[in-house]
C-alpha cells in the first residue's frame, strides 16, 4: 500500500506552514514559486537556511539524477534521547510510485543490544525536501508513528515530482544536489512491546506485577520498591502475626493509623496491615500472575472511594514503616526498620561573636530535596540540592538570635547530617505552591541524578550510594500515573514495574529519561525568512514524565541488603499460614465458578406441603433432599433422581417449581415439562426466593 512506509502503509497527514501554498500546486506548475524572486529570493536561499537543530538532521544527495527506481542513500545517525534515526531517501522514487516521485522515510537506526520487541511509542517525526532557490517553497510533511522492529521506517512516497527536479526549480542545487532535513520529537525512551498472549511477566523477568484497583499506582510502585529490599523483605517476614494479633486485643487498638471506614466490596473483616503485607509479599515471592492488593487496602481501613483517590506515597510509606517498628518491639528484630531506613541531622545555631552554641539532633526516614530553591533558583542535581539544604544561614541586623544569657547575637544558622541510612530515600519537591498562580503547580524542570552518589563531603565516612529504584510520576498536579524502574540484582539489568506489567528496559530509560526538563518539538521554520528567525525561541515542550522518589543503597552493603530472603527459613509458620490462605481462595473461586455454573435443588414432596397450614412463607416449606445439578442438565435428570428416592418409576412423576408472581400477588407451583433444562426455570431477580450468589429451585 503506497504511501507511508518504504514497505507500505497507509499515508500521513500533510502540514503546512501558513504562508505555504499546496506542494501538489507548486508541483503541477513544475517551478519553485515564481511570485517569490528577488531579493527575497536571494534572502531565503538554502545558504541561508539556519544550521540543523539538537533533533534533526540533513542529507546531501549529489547526482540525484544518476540514481535508478528503488534505489536508495541514507543519511548519518542522529540521536534523540535515545532514539536514533536516519534519513532514508529513494531520490528516482520507489517502485510504488513508478519511478515518478522522490520517497523520503525517517528510519529507526535501534543499536544490536536492544531487545527485539523494542518499541518507540508516539515519535513526532517530519521530513523536508528544501528548495535551493528559496526555502520557503520547501516541500514539508509531518506526522506521529510508533516505531518498532515490524514499523522501522515512515514517511511519504510522494514528495516531489522527478519530472521537476532541476537547478532551475530549485530542488537540485550545486552538482545536481538534492537536499532533505527531518526532525523527530520522542516523547519517551523506549520500551517492550507486550501487546501479546504470548508474554509472561514472571518467566521473563522473573518478577510479577500488582494489580491496580481503580488509582492504586503510587502504592503499586512504592510495595515493588520496598519488596525488592530483601533485607526488608526479610523484617516483614519475620514478624509473628499470631502474637501480633493477641497484642492488638489486649490494646483494643485500630490496625492501621489511617482513617477506618467501611471495607472495599465488604470481603469481610479486614486482616491487620501486617498480615495483609505478609500476604501480598508472599505472593509476590511465589505466584506467577498479578497481586491482588484488595485485602492490604481494607488493613488500611480504606473503602472504594479510597481505591480511587490518591495517596501521598511518602505518607504510606511512614505508616508502613511505623506499624512494622511497633510490631517488633520487644522482640529480636527490635529496631532493625530503623537501621535500615533512619539517617540522623543536626539543626544548629553558632553565635558568631561569643561563645553560645544551641544544637538539636533529629531522626529522618527520607530527606525532601528542592527542585527549586527558596530564592527561586532552579537547582539541578542531586549535589547542588543537598548543598543547599545545609548551606548556612546568617542571622543579622533585624535577624539577630536571641542566645541565652548573651542577648541578641549574630549568629550561623545551618543543618548538617550525622549520618545517612543504608537505604536512602530521597523525595523531590516537584509539587510547589506557586505565590503569583496562589496554586499548585508540577515543577518539570530538569533534575539529574547519578547512577552513583558520592555523599562524603556531607559526612566523612559516608561512603558511595548506587542507584536502586526511581519511582516516576507522569502528569500534572491534577492527575497522573506512577510507576516504578527497579534493579532488583546488581549484575542484572533495569526492570520497568507499570502496575500489573514488569518488562525490561534500558537503563537510559530508567535514569536520563527522568530527569525530566523540555524537549524540542517539531518546527516548521521554512516559512520564515532569516530576519524572521533571528531571536525566535525554538518550540520545546516540558517532559511531564520524571523522577518523584529516588531510593539508593550504600556501595558495600548491597549486596547483603537486596539479597531475597528465603521465606520457609525466615518464618515457616508464615508460610504454611500464606499457603493455606491461598488454597482457601482457590477453593472461594472454584466453589464460586461452580455456582455459576449449576443450581441447588431443593426436593419437596407432597406429603411435606399436606401437613403445612394457614397463610405460610416459601423460607417454611420443608424439603428432604437437596441436589446441584447443572444449569443446561435436563429436568429429566431430576426425574431419574426422583425414580431412585420414591421408587416411582420417571413417566409417573409429576414435577413443579415455586413461582412468585405479584400480580396478582400469590405464591404458586408451575409445571416443569421433562425436556426443559433448569435454566429456564430459575426464579427471576425480583423473587422473594432468588439468591445473587446462589440461585435454587425449590
Amino acid at each position: 500500500v503506497p504511501g507511508a512506509r518504504a514497505g507500505g502503509g497507509p499515508p500521513p497527514q500533510l502540514v503546512r506552514g501558513v504562508n505555504e501554498e499546496p506542494a501538489s500546486e507548486r508541483r503541477r506548475r513544475g517551478d519553485s514559486g515564481d511570485a517569490r524572486h528577488g531579493v527575497a529570493q536571494l534572502e531565503c536561499a538554502k545558504e541561508c537556511l539556519p544550521p540543523c537543530l539538537d533533533h534533526e538532521v540533513e542529507l546531501l544527495i549529489p547526482d540525484a539524477l544518476n540514481y535508478q527506481v528503488g534505489q536508495t542513500v541514507r543519511s548519518d545517525s542522529k540521536i534523540v534521547g535515545n532514539f536514533k534515526f536516519k534519513i532514508l531517501v529513494f531520490p528516482c522514487g520507489t517502485h510504488t510510485t513508478q519511478g515518478q516521485q522522490v520517497s523520503a522515510f525517517v528510519e529507526a537506526d535501534t543499536p544490536a543490544e536492544f531487545d527485539l520487541r523494542w518499541i518507540f511509542h508516539g515519535v513526532k517525526y517530519q521530513v523536508v525536501i528544501v528548495n535551493w532557490l528559496d526555502y520557503r517553497n520547501s516541500v514539508y510533511k509531518v506526522d506521529t508513528w510508533t516505531f518498532s522492529k515490524d514499523g522501522i521506517d515512515r514517511g511519504w512516497h510522494d514528495m516531489v515530482r522527478t519530472a521537476n527536479l532541476s537547478q532551475e526549480s530549485g530542488w537540485l542545487g550545486p552538482n545536481n544536489t538534492l537536499c532533505v532535513r527531518a526532525q523527530c520529537y520522542v516523547r519517551q525512551a523506549d520500551g517492550i512491546n507486550i501487546n501479546s498472549d504470548n508474554y509472561n511477566t514472571k518467566k521473563e523477568t522473573g518478577y510479577i506485577g500488582l494489580k491496580n484497583h481503580g488509582a492504586t499506582c503510587y502504592m503499586n510502585g512504592l510495595l515493588q520498591t520496598l519488596f525488592h529490599v530483601g533485607e526488608f523483605r526479610k523484617i516483614v517476614f519475620s514478624i509473628d502475626c499470631e502474637a501480633e494479633q493477641e497484642m492488638e486485643k489486649e490494646q483494643d487498638g485500630s490496625i492501621s493509623k489511617l482513617p477506618s471506614s467501611q471495607t472495599i466490596d465488604d470481603e469481610g473483616k479486614a486482616p491487620s496491615l501486617i498480615q495483609a503485607l505478609q500476604n501480598v509479599f508472599f505472593k509476590l515471592h511465589s505466584s506467577d500472575q498479578a497481586v491482588d492488593c484488595k485485602e492490604l487496602m481494607r488493613s488500611f481501613g480504606w473503602d472504594n472511594t479510597d481505591a480511587f483517590t490518591q495517596h501521598d506515597a511518602q505518607e504510606l510509606n511512614r505508616i508502613l514503616c511505623d506499624r512494622l517498628e511497633e510490631q517488633m518491639k520487644g522482640t529480636s528484630m527490635d529496631g532493625s526498620i530503623k537501621k535500615l531506613f533512619e539517617g540522623e541531622m543536626e539543626n544548629y545555631i553558632q553565635c558568631m561573636n561569643v561563645d553560645y552554641a544551641s544544637k538539636r539532633n533529629e531522626t529522618f526516614y527520607d530527606i525532601q530535596l528542592n527542585i527549586r530553591s527558596e530564592r527561586g533558583n532552579e537547582l539541578r542535581s542531586i549535589e547542588e540540592s543537598l548543598e543547599e539544604f545545609t548551606a548556612e544561614e546568617t542571622l543579622d541586623g533585624d535577624n539577630l538570635y536571641e542566645a541565652e544569657g548573651h542577648g541578641k547575637q549574630a549568629a550561623k544558622k545551618g543543618i548538617r547530617f550525622l549520618r545517612f541510612p543504608p537505604v536512602l530515600n530521597l523525595q523531590l519537591k516537584r509539587f510547589h505552591f506557586d505565590l503569583e498562580k496562589m496554586d499548585m503547580v508540577k515543577l518539570n524542570t530538569r533534575f539529574e541524578f547519578q547512577k552513583r552518589l558520592d555523599l562524603s563531603q556531607f559526612v566523612p565516612e559516608a561512603g558511595s550510594y548506587v542507584l536502586y529504584a526511581v519511582l516516576v510520576h507522569s502528569g500534572d498536579v491534577n492527575s497522573g500515573h506512577y510507576y516504578a524502574y527497579i534493579k532488583p540484582d546488581r549484575q542484572a539489568g533495569w526492570l520497568k514495574f507499570d502496575d500489573d506489567s514488569v518488562t525490561p528496559c534500558s537503563e537510559y530509560a530508567a535514569v536520563d529519561d527522568n530527569y525530566a526538563g523540555s524537549d524540542l518539538s517539531i518546527w516548521n521554520y521554512f516559512d520564515r525568512t532569516p530576519r524572521e528567525l533571528r531571536g525566535v525561541q525554538v518550540p520545546v515542550r516540558p517532559r511531564i514524565h520524571n523522577a518523584y522518589i529516588l531510593v539508593y543503597i550504600r556501595e558495600d552493603l548491597a549486596g547483603q541488603l537486596l539479597a531475597p530472603p528465603d521465606p520457609r527459613l525466615t518464618n515457616p509458620k508464615m508460610v504454611d499460614r500464606c499457603e493455606r490462605e491461598v488454597r482457601n481462595v482457590e477453593q472461594r473461586l472454584r466453589e464460586k465458578k461452580e455456582q455459576q455454573t449449576k443450581i441447588k435443588i431443593k426436593l419437596v414432596f407432597e406429603r411435606n406441603l399436606v401437613k403445612m397450614s394457614g397463610f405460610w412463607d416459601f423460607a417454611e416449606i420443608p424439603h428432604e433432599h437437596s441436589f446441584k445439578m447443572g444449569r443446561d442438565q435436563m429436568v429429566k435428570d431430576l426425574a431419574a433422581e426422583v425414580e431412585t428416592l420414591a421408587g416411582v418409576p420417571r413417566n409417573n412423576v409429576a414435577l413443579f417449581y415455586l413461582q412468585y408472581r405479584n400480580n396478582p400477588r400469590q405464591v404458586r407451583f408451575a409445571f416443569m415439562p421433562q425436556a426443559s433444562n433448569f435454566r429456564q426455570h430459575i426464579p427471576n431477580v425480583n423473587s422473594p426466593h432468588f439468591d445473587l450468589g446462589d440461585p435454587h429451585l425449590m
